[in-house]
């Protein structure tokens, strides 16, 4: 059968960049670009098309061969032509010297029940914050009594602490552990709207952090310290959430405060909880997860910590 197709113009035997190529910035380090090509549909042409279209290939947008290809689409066309449509990505080598885009910082803040002995004016007043529901304020339970078990006088007592007894000879102080709040014991006394509370709301926040990396090396060694804890300093987080540690400015509205006792002992940190590593074109794209501690931070004993 006789080729009745009529060629004119450039013959495509070598890919040609068509009009309308796009790149696109997403204003933190990474840049994106599509580019469609026109190629004549030769056999040898469509064997090739892995050979110059593959993972990582250099774009060929003057001025952006830094960008590498991603993924890349081929189409026969009438005429014997192949459409091919190619993207790629990369770092914008105006941010960080092109070795890593700026951090993407998303936070989500939740709650979780935690044990009421726990609270920080559970034995005695230590958050100033909290400024309670009497005057003067008083413990939630306070200590308990010498001998454990429960103290009548509400003066003393007045949220109902139920208290174990005292086990004797057992080299403890007081080894007495807390039971519940009962309600009232009489019918002449108030209602207790703490009875049988054993937990509080404890607020949770968690931090994610999406970021690409121009070496797998890095994205790798960050993703190395899921389970250790960190102020954040060494994996790049902005100070504005470093600053959740209690380290630095800006010391936000919604801090609490404590009695200089309670507040030396203040010193959070955050848990990498996960990082996932993604190759993209010529580089790594990383995700992790920060998951904020209580007071005192993370157990050094229990955790380990960079020393960064």
């Amino acid at each position: 059968m006789s080729d009745t197709s009529i060629r004119y113009g450039n013959d495509l035997s070598y890919r040609v960049i068509q009009p309308g190529w796009v790149i696109e910035s997403d204003g933190f380090g990474l840049v994106q670009a599509r580019v469609t090509y026109k190629w004549d549909a030769s056999p040898e042409n469509i064997q090739q098309f892995t050979s110059y279209f593959y993972l990582g290939a250099s774009c060929d947008i003057d001025g952006w061969s830094s960008l590498g290809m991603s993924k890349a689409s081929m189409t026969r066309e009438k005429g014997d032509i192949l459409t091919i449509v190619a993207e790629y990505v990369g770092i914008d080598p105006t941010i960080n010297g092109g070795s890593r885009t700026n951090p993407i910082m998303s936070m989500s803040a939740s709650s979780s029940s935690e044990d009421i002995t726990h609270h920080p004016n559970f034995y005695k007043i230590a958050c100033t914050s909290i400024t309670g529901s009497t005057d003067p304020q008083v413990p939630l339970a306070g200590p308990p009594p010498t001998a454990g078990g429960f103290e009548k006088d509400t003066a003393i007592n007045p949220n109902r602490a139920l208290w174990t007894p005292r086990v004797q000879n057992t080299g403890a102080t007081n080894n007495c552990q807390f039971v519940a709040f009962l309600p009232a014991q009489k019918s002449t006394e108030p209602v207790n709207i703490k009875a049988g509370v054993k937990s509080y709301y404890k607020p949770q926040n968690t931090i994610r952090m999406t970021q690409y990396f121009d070496t797998e090396n890095e994205a790798l060694s960050n993703a190395s310290y899921v389970g250790w804890f960190t102020d954040g300093t060494y994996f790049g987080m902005p100070p504005e959430y470093t600053a959740l540690c209690g380290e630095g400015a800006p010391a936000y509205p919604g801090r609490l405060y404590y009695i200089p006792e309670y507040e030396a002992l203040v010193s959070r940190s955050f848990l990498v909880t996960s990082y996932s590593v993604e190759r993209f074109g010529n580089i790594w794209k990383t995700t992790g997860e920060f998951m904020l501690s209580g007071l005192t931070g993370w157990d050094p004993d229990i955790y380990p910590g960079p020393t960064q």
